[in-house]
């Protein structure tokens, strides 16, 4: 299974291409929504938010990084199918524009994940992200892509 973690308070511009991409895998994805914090520190009280659901997964944990690399289809495919023998379930995190305190989650994310050099909103990434999830299922249900 997959999860997809996304901190906003809405992603409404982009909801009726995620409910399809949600109907398209079925049982194999779940989103998870979180509100973002409003007051206070709120990088700490975000990470904390954050820490203390994952805390609860023994998942693999990839969080997305526009600092980070990006890879294409074919290895996003070999990563995510590498990643669920190892571990089954798969936990992906697109965080808010305040970002996280990595000193703090260190050793809660295993990868991090770029999905290009443009920058893009999280309700967007969050649509990227779930249409690559499903062109996964259909490269590994039908082939079509060169693996």
């Amino acid at each position: 299974m997959i999860k997809i973690i996304i901190l906003a308070d809405s992603y409404k511009h982009f909801e009726n291409a995620v409910k399809e991409y949600e109907k398209r895998l079925g049982k194999n994805i779940e989103i998870i929504k979180l509100k973002p914090v409003k007051t206070g520190n709120i990088i700490q009280k975000e990470t904390e938010l954050l820490k203390k659901y994952l805390v609860k997964q023994n998942w693999y944990k990839i969080v997305l990084n526009p600092k980070w690399k990006n890879i294409d289809t074919k290895e996003f495919y070999n990563l995510v199918e590498e990643k669920k023998i190892e571990y089954k379930n798969i936990i992906f995190i697109i965080w808010w524009a305040y970002w996280i305190d990595y000193k703090n989650l260190q050793n809660q994310i295993n990868y991090e994940l770029n999905l290009g050099k443009m920058t893009m909103p999280h309700s967007l990434a969050l649509l990227v992200l779930i249409e690559q999830v499903y062109r996964v299922d259909m490269i590994k249900k039908w082939s079509s892509y060169d693996k």
